[in-house]
Order: structure tokens, then sequence, then C-alpha cells
């Protein structure tokens, strides 16, 4: 099993998973020159991959979904009511390649894809768990708070990805006008650096072995805030072994999981 992202952030969202012989995109927010140039950088083929899991509606996870399904003819796995937002962006879909997810688990062959729901400001929100073998990976992003669905799902992880957006001070002393700041640190916004910590140590377990964090904000945080608020949590908790990567732009180099 690895992983790897292929960028984050207000610009774009995408990561690559790979299962045994199985490939697989979690969000499609580059264009699809660029997700296959990303792909490219990190040794993996745009026409091997098997299917394409979407998060959410956001223009920024879901850019170049359409382009892609059609050009390489890939099925896409998304919830009907994100389907009926994005349907007119994402342009016509072949009906083999619509996947509606209305089960919290999607098995495709010795794969296990679960989705639970998470708080955003969109039609529907899903964050997953991929599990082969013994392995599994939890993903969440965009996660307007912590509720206790995301937290079982994250429990027992090899590997989490998880959403650090923001800074508290920095969002409150920020440019944001008022509105766009309480929009973000709502319910239906986005995750702080001490929730997103805060998480990882409530779901901690002698089976996780690292924490990527992502979807760091330009203007509201830094990747040295977010990965020195959860290396505080870990040290406390004396798990100093535990890698930390934070997630930029550019993606990650890709990880196999131990």
């Amino acid at each position: 099993m690895k992983f790897s992202s292929l960028g984050s952030g207000s610009s774009g969202n995408s990561s690559f998973i790979e299962m045994g012989n199985k490939k697989f995109l979690i969000d499609a927010g580059f264009s699809g020159k660029r997700t296959a140039q990303r792909l490219n950088d990190i040794e993996k083929r745009i026409e091997d991959i098997e299917g394409i899991f979407v998060t959410h509606e956001h223009t920024d996870h879901i850019l170049g979904l359409g382009v892609l399904s059609r050009r390489y003819d890939i099925p896409i796995y998304l919830h009907e009511l994100t389907y009926s937002v994005i349907k007119d962006k994402i342009g016509k879909i072949d009906k083999k390649n619509l996947n509606f997810i209305r089960e919290d688990k999607i098995v495709i062959e010795n794969c296990v894809i679960n989705n639970f729901e998470v708080m955003h400001d969109a039609k529907k929100c899903l964050g997953y768990t991929f599990e082969f073998g013994e392995k599994k990976l939890s993903y969440a992003s965009d996660v307007g708070c912590v509720n206790n669905i995301i937290r079982e799902n994250l429990k027992n992880s090899d590997v989490i990805v998880l959403e650090s957006n923001y800074d508290y001070e920095m969002l409150i002393t920020g440019p944001y006008h008022w509105e766009l700041k309480n929009r973000v640190k709502s319910r239906y916004g986005h995750l702080s650096n001490e929730d997103a910590s805060k998480l990882v140590g409530e779901v901690l377990c002698d089976k996780l072995k690292k924490v990527y964090l992502m979807h760091i904000s330009k203007d509201n945080n830094t990747p040295e805030l977010a990965y020195n608020s959860l290396h505080k949590i870990l040290k406390k908790e004396n798990r100093k072994n535990l890698e930390i990567e934070v997630i930029g732009e550019a993606g990650t180099k890709i990880y196999k999981l131990p």
C-alpha cells in the first residue's frame, strides 16, 4: 500500500493511493494535464488509475474530474448530492463510470474503501478510509469540526492524512474580512492546527506510524506552525518515533506504508 499527495491547498487538491495492483486518486483538483504530470513526477501513469474518489464539490477538489474521466475512461465515485451540484461543471460522464456512493463501504477486489460524513460548507462532504490487508490509511480533508464519527473512523490507522488548515491567532489577526473568518472557524469551515493535533492525540495507537497534515492555508497558517502544534502533542504522549509530514502545493514523495 502506497500513498502520495499530488498537492494540497487552495490552488488544488489531489492524492494518489496504491493498494496492491489497484491505483486510485482522491479528488482531482488540478487540470487533467497537470494531474498527469504530477503522477509522472512520482513515476506513475494516469492511464493506470482505476478510480477517483471525490470528497466534495468545491472546485479545488474537482477541477479536472470530468476531463480525466472522459479522456482516460476512469470511473468516479461520489455522493449523489455532490454530483447534483457539479454535473454541469464537469460535463457529461459515461454512465458506466458514474458510481454513486450509497453505502458506507465499497469493495474493489481486495481493496476496502469506507466513507464517512464530515462537516463542511458543501452539499455533502466525505472522508475515506482505505484498507488493504491489515493496512489502513484514513483521509479527512475540509473538516469543519471533530465529532465521534471522525474519531471512530480514524482509529486503528497506519497513516492519517488530515486537514490542519489554520492557526487561530493568524486567522483572527489576518487579512480576511470577519464574515470569512467566521466561516473558516465555524462548524462548517476548516480545522485549526489545535483541533487537528488534538484529534490525532485522541486516536493515537501503536499501529499509527505517520501523519500527513494538509490543506495548509497560505494566509492563515504556516507549515511550521502546523507541524509544531502536532509535534507538541506527540511529545507529550512520548511518540517521538511517529513521522509528521506537511503537504504543500507541490505535494509529497510517494510513501510506502510500513
